[in-house]
């Protein structure tokens, strides 16, 4: 009998110790181990528990339209992925400036829709999460090669490439043919071949749109040997001086056939409202207005589209400062999964960051148009940092892109006052 007490006793106090101790593992100190050591290597990556999980804040600035259908695709991934959220739109010539102020105040939220080249910026200020810790590691490499890259930064990915907007330059096939091309121009004698045409027909030969000075400079880098200012820069010690005059006298050829409209030049098959026959758009806007005419034609039987090699494009990020990582992961992968950047394309015409989708789009896009459209966007001169010095580029000499191309200044003045700033 004494033994058998012994026994209760003994188990009776093992039964104690483990009601009374919470942290008990049974898993054992190696498991425990192992998950400090998974806190530690990526901080700030494990989201609060689930009873005091708190919304996820997206902010965005989009038009009006635009985030109508964001939200309703960005509610039903949430619903899907059991995430809460709160949307916040930001007015677009706002933008910068707010999240600059919150992340300076460290109210930015858990998740921001940056434009690409913006990335690195805040990534170097330590306003991002590296997303090589999180769950979306895996989905980022099925983006495009050169969307990502410019996400990239100290050998480390800080954004996850949502969709892209590519310029093209249209021109009426007819036109082509009658100035007896076949294909868009690559030269200064085929560029002369379009100007006495347009000279023949009255008419300037190209529209530009004043609002959007990207476009117009796409526009230029896609004249030889390239005149934007950035390769206007690099021609000094790339090119010779022959090449560069070459530039200048086409594009001062040009000039007086140059039309800087308001808006940014768009045309429909019920109403063609650009006056010339060429025109520089973002393929988003040329798709929205062709299948908005009323009358259910199309124009892909008398527009030929060429690529600018030049996109806008944005990427979600999630904040350095958020904690709820895991939450924020989840939707994200949900945003850019297959499923919703083919619902996205549908309603806003952007394409998507996804290699696969994007493939699938743009061959439609290419069946769509004349056969001048590749399915490939982006220049393979192109890297990260030369995107980023054409930005940096335009956004010093925008003045003086805008008053060549209105003819206010000789394409030679144009030139000279980007290498004499530069080089004094």
């Amino acid at each position: 009998m004494k033994r058998r007490h012994q026994v209760v006793l003994f188990a009776v106090l093992l039964l104690s110790l483990t009601i009374l101790s919470p942290s008990f593992d049974f898993r054992g100190l190696q498991h425990n181990q192992e998950r400090n050591q998974e806190n530690d290597t990526y901080p700030g990556t494990l989201s609060r528990a689930d009873d005091t999980r708190a919304p996820l804040n997206v902010t965005v600035s989009m038009s009006k339209e635009e985030f109508a259908a964001f939200e309703k695709l960005a509610e039903e991934v949430a619903a899907s992925r059991y995430v809460e959220i709160n949307l916040r739109n930001v007015e677009q010539g706002e933008y910068n400036d707010v999240l600059d102020q919150e992340f300076s105040l460290g109210e930015n939220g858990d998740v921001i829709l940056l434009e690409n080249d913006q990335v690195q910026l805040y990534a170097k200020k330590g306003y991002l999460l590296p997303l090589n810790g999180t769950q979306l590691s895996k989905s980022i490499g099925e983006t495009v090669a050169e969307l990502r890259a410019i996400t990239e930064w100290n050998g480390y990915q800080w954004g996850q490439p949502f969709d892209f907007d590519p310029y093209v330059m249209g021109v009426r096939t007819s036109f082509l043919n009658k100035a007896g091309l076949h294909m868009f121009p690559n030269n200064k004698e085929q560029w002369s071949k379009l100007i006495q045409e347009a000279q023949a027909e009255d008419t300037a030969l190209i529209s530009l749109g004043m609002g959007d000075i990207e476009a117009a400079n796409v526009w230029l880098s896609y004249l030889p040997p390239g005149m934007s200012p950035d390769q206007v820069l690099r021609s000094q010690s790339v090119s010779t001086a022959g090449e560069l005059q070459r530039g200048i006298r086409l594009l001062s050829e040009l000039q007086p056939y140059i039309t800087m409209t308001a808006d940014v030049p768009v045309v429909s098959a019920s109403n063609y409202n650009v006056k010339t026959p060429m025109f520089v758009t973002t393929l988003s806007r040329m798709l929205d207005e062709d299948e908005s005419a009323q009358d259910g034609a199309t124009i892909r039987a008398s527009i030929s589209l060429e690529p600018l090699q030049a996109v806008k494009s944005r990427t979600l990020v999630i904040t350095a400062g958020s904690a709820e990582t895991d939450a924020a992961s989840r939707w994200i992968e949900g945003m850019t999964s297959a499923a919703v950047q083919t619902k996205w394309y549908v309603q806003t015409k952007r394409l998507s960051a996804r290699q696969q989708v994007q493939n699938q789009q743009a061959s439609q896009v290419q069946a769509r148009y004349n056969a001048q459209l590749e399915p490939w966007w982006f220049s393979k001169e192109d890297n990260p940092l030369q995107l980023a010095e054409r930005q940096t580029m335009l956004v010093r000499f925008r003045k003086q892109v805008r008053q060549v191309l209105q003819g206010e200044i000789s394409a030679a003045q144009y030139v000279n006052s980007i290498r004499n700033v530069i080089t004094p």
